[in-house]
């Protein structure tokens, strides 16, 4: 059945290839976030400092590991295509090591629902989800890492996967859609205030949209193909597109303060 699951070796690298290639594009876009960040508040919260650190450090990894990975199914293996059925070792680390980089942003932006609605239940269940994908996505790592058969993971560990990406998907949705109805709600007749808001808004919605689009297609690829490449050329632009939604809320938040307090800033 592994070995059936190899039919085209076009299905398999050209998904990873292209997806290494907008990882690295992501990678770039977050390295010039991150040098403007701190061009822009070199006095900001020595906490948000160590989690931009944090996500740039790992994101760092994830690409290196991936590129090694790319390296070895095009290079090493070449003229073995029955070899591609086996995750490289790079590849492995970089399915664990994607957890706490998609994680991260989560919690900052559940932690901006909690600032915002106070609601204990609802940031409780975001946080449920969260800690629910962050979990299933350590597992399924680990268990890549040591069956390394791409298929019999899929399909002894399909609802793993499939419970990984819906948590994922309605923990971004709920908070996305939470913090845009809060904001909605504070709207005043003041237009300079309401001028604040409807940004707030925006980048809400944007940042949200981003993660959850990525996830969408990642999940669809999966439940449609599961036995090729094109869900883990999704998978590997996934964490990229985490860090720069982190980084661009970051951002947004420290550029606002100076436009007055809010609990969202």
């Amino acid at each position: 059945m592994a070995q059936a699951a190899v039919t085209d070796v076009r299905t398999l690298l050209g998904p990873m290839a292209v997806g290494s290639v907008l990882s690295g594009v992501a990678f770039g876009c977050a390295i010039v976030q991150t040098y403007s960040y701190y061009q822009r508040f070199p006095r900001d919260s020595g906490y948000i400092k160590a989690l931009v650190n944090f996500e740039m450090a790992l994101q760092t990894i994830h690409l290196v590991l991936l590129l090694a990975s790319l390296w070895h199914m095009v290079v090493t293996i070449y003229g073995n295509p029955g070899a591609l059925i086996l995750f490289p070792q790079y590849m492995n680390v970089t399915l664990i090591i994607c957890g706490p980089i998609a994680f991260a942003p989560q919690a900052f932006f559940i932690y901006r629902l909690w600032r915002l609605s106070k609601n204990s239940a609802l940031v409780g269940f975001c946080c449920m989800l969260a800690a629910c994908r962050f979990a299933f996505h350590l597992i399924v790592g680990i268990t890549a890492s040591r069956v390394r058969d791409i298929a019999l993971v899929i399909d002894q560990w399909r609802w793993c996967i499939t419970t990984m990406f819906v948590t994922s998907i309605a923990c971004d949705a709920i908070v996305a859609v939470a913090v845009t109805y809060i904001l909605r709600m504070q709207r005043t007749e003041f237009r300079r205030t309401s001028w604040i808001i409807d940004k707030l808004i925006f980048y809400s919605v944007a940042t949200g949209l981003v993660t959850i689009g990525g996830e969408l297609a990642q999940a669809l690829c999966f439940w449609a193909m599961p036995h090729n490449y094109v869900w883990l050329g999704f998978y590997a632009l996934e964490s990229g597109l985490y860090t720069n939604s982190l980084l661009a809320a970051y951002a947004k938040q420290s550029s606002g303060r100076s436009c007055g307090p809010h609990p969202f800033l």
